[in-house]
């Protein structure tokens, strides 16, 4: 007997697939249940959450990689994409979840929910043939379901015949910082997956990835960030026209009052409320910053640019939530949903402008007596020179006294001498005594003619001024001498790998720790944005990973002027300065034997 239904449901099945974008397809079929959704109703994504949708179509990726925070609609733009591949372009699927448990919960609150509410997936989902033996029709239960043209599995990352079975064209791993390490004898869950997808492989198999992070070493999602082409979301300043993404950094409060909460531009420093961002974000676009493996596309993005939900003030709330963050778990947890950032409680060394700031004391003359000497670190920009003054105390912590920043063509002679008057501070301690520069160091990297004729005019002065130059890699000692600065004198090199790590460690102890390094509360906002404007990322070279510091704020002189002044004191004897050795007493009756004998050669 002919069933037309089943043969009309097949040739919908073997149709071309309609010329829609996913994105323009979900909002036009996707209906939100008001039960579990803000915005109930007909679907609309928010301007991050189009490109990730739209990327389910594009022929050139087939690896999508979301390393997303907590609150800014990742599931839903990934039910987007599963309705777009079961409604438009249909074939085998398969979705893994860190357990059972959490599978069936997806299934329950999240899939079936979506199903129900939206007539085009309701009307598909439980039609088509099944897989299994003996059945002649098709199935929709927690394990799977089918439709016209495919079937989806839904499966968990601890069992190694879920991940094992048939091949699969769509492959979606949820959460895969919670997956299983290993499937007793077969190994990691994740290739034992992206296995089921090789009949597929080329264009036309589509593997999505997804998790929030979590520590920097076993973190497998920022693993595959990496990889791929590391997508930030873009937003503009309305008052510069600067686009950068939105980091931690940005966020300008008042300390302790995080309902004060804006966004600042880092280019121009102009503050925005949460109206502003959010209109800001709606205008916002992804843009790759790195190269990455080829058809790998990978996104990063925090709380900070989520619309979700559409009347909550998200600059007070990453406020609330960062000043709640106050033990090693807490900041764990804030890191990782909130940010979207790697973190390792108690060991990762994790610094923020705004805990810097809050950390901030007052640091004043007469300064503290148990000050032994004092150093300072220069950096050398195209506009200016910056300096940074840091005390050395006899039980091993330090103290910034000051930063300066002296504008200025630094090809030009006018700024250096405003860098000779900054070089003759002298600081005053509660004691009594007084204290000059001990020892400086000066960046060579910029104007190493300028730098070489303010060595030579700081000497005529018996000032002990260094040229230095940064070497990278984490092998290298903090400073030793090598090569010279334009052949004429000799340079100081110094491991600022290795200094950058000693330095953010020595930022990140308790004040009674060994090494702590206390911070003056009268500079402003932007100097403790500069300390933390630097993090420790890994890069896959050939198959391992290799680390190296990234800029995550545009200026970071001040953490370069703190790792100059703590690398020169490196180079002081401290215990001399402390203990010298005692001066020889004058021997009035040797020096007249002396003085006798020598008259006496001298007649001869």
């Amino acid at each position: 007997m002919f069933d037309s239904q089943l043969a009309a449901e097949w040739l919908k099945a073997f149709k071309p697939p309609e010329r829609i974008a996913p994105s323009a397809f979900a909002e036009r079929e996707i209906r939100l249940a008001a039960s579990a959704n803000a915005l109930p109703g007909p679907l609309r994504l928010t301007s991050y959450q189009r490109e990730i949708v739209d990327a389910i179509a594009d022929d050139e990726t087939e690896f999508i990689v979301l390393m997303l925070s907590s609150q800014v609609g990742k599931s839903l733009a990934v039910l987007a994409m599963m309705a777009y591949a079961i409604g438009v372009d249909p074939g085998p699927m398969m979705h893994v979840s860190p357990t059972t448990a959490k599978s069936e919960e997806f299934v329950r609150d999240r899939f079936d929910s979506l199903v129900a509410d939206s007539p085009l997936l309701r009307e598909l989902i439980g039609k088509g043939q099944s897989t299994r033996k003996g059945s002649t029709g098709g199935i929709n239960s927690v394990s799977g379901k089918s439709f016209p043209g495919g079937q989806i599995a839904f499966a968990s990352s601890f069992k190694s015949d879920d991940l094992a079975a048939r091949s699969v064209r769509y492959l979606f791993l949820d959460e895969i910082d919670r997956f299983a390490r290993t499937v007793g004898v077969e190994g990691d869950p994740i290739p034992l997956a992206v296995k089921r997808t090789t009949a597929y492989q080329g264009k036309r198999r589509k593997i999505v990835i997804v998790s929030t992070p979590t520590t920097r070493m076993g973190s497998r999602i920022n693993a595959w960030f990496l990889r791929g082409d590391q997508r930030k979301f873009m937003v503009t300043c309305p008052d510069c026209n600067n686009a950068a993404p939105l980091e931690i950094e940005r966020l300008h409060r008042e300390k302790g009052k995080p309902e004060s909460a804006e966004l600042q531009c880092e280019a121009c420093g102009a503050l925005h409320d949460d109206a502003k961002r959010r209109a800001m974000v709606e205008a916002g676009k992804w843009a790759p910053t790195a190269k990455g493996e080829p058809g790998i596309r990978s996104y990063h993005m925090g709380e900070l640019a989520s619309l979700i939900p559409p009347t909550a003030n998200v600059l007070r709330k990453v406020a609330m939530d960062y000043e709640a963050a106050d033990s090693p778990e807490a900041k764990q947890a804030f890191y990782n949903t909130s940010l979207a950032l790697v973190y390792d409680a108690g060991t990762e060394v994790e610094l923020s402008p705004i805990a810097l700031e809050a950390r901030a004391e007052p640091i004043k003359p007469p300064y503290a007596a148990d000050i032994v000497f004092v150093t300072a670190g220069v950096d050398v920009q195209r506009d200016r020179l910056e300096v940074s003054f840091l005390a050395h105390h006899a039980d091993g912590t330090a103290s910034v006294l000051n930063h300066l920043k002296l504008m200025g063509d630094t090809t030009a002679d006018a700024v250096w001498r405003d860098l000779d008057a900054a070089l003759g501070t002298t600081f005053p301690l509660a004691n009594g005594n007084t204290l000059s520069i001990h020892a400086t160091a000066v960046d060579s990297g910029y104007s190493a003619d300028q730098v070489l004729r303010f060595y030579h005019s700081q000497r005529a002065k018996s000032r002990r001024v260094y040229p230095t130059k940064g070497v990278g890699g984490f092998d290298r000692l903090p400073i030793v001498r090598g090569g010279r600065l334009r052949g004429q004198t000799g340079l100081l090199l110094i491991g600022v790998d290795r200094m950058k790590g000693e330095i953010q460690k020595r930022l990140s102890v308790e004040p009674n720790e060994a090494g702590y390094i206390r911070l003056p509360d009268h500079l402003p906002e932007d100097y403790f944005s500069g300390l933390a404007s630097e993090e420790l990322v890994a890069r896959p070279v050939r198959g391992v990973m290799r680390y190296e510091y990234r800029r995550t704020f545009r200026q970071n002189e001040p953490f370069d002027c703190l790792i100059y002044a703590a690398a020169i004191a490196k180079t002081v004897d401290i215990e001399k300065i402390i203990n010298p050795p005692a001066a020889k007493q004058f021997d009035r009756e040797a020096f007249k034997q002396q003085v006798a004998a020598f008259a006496k050669q001298t007649r001869g």
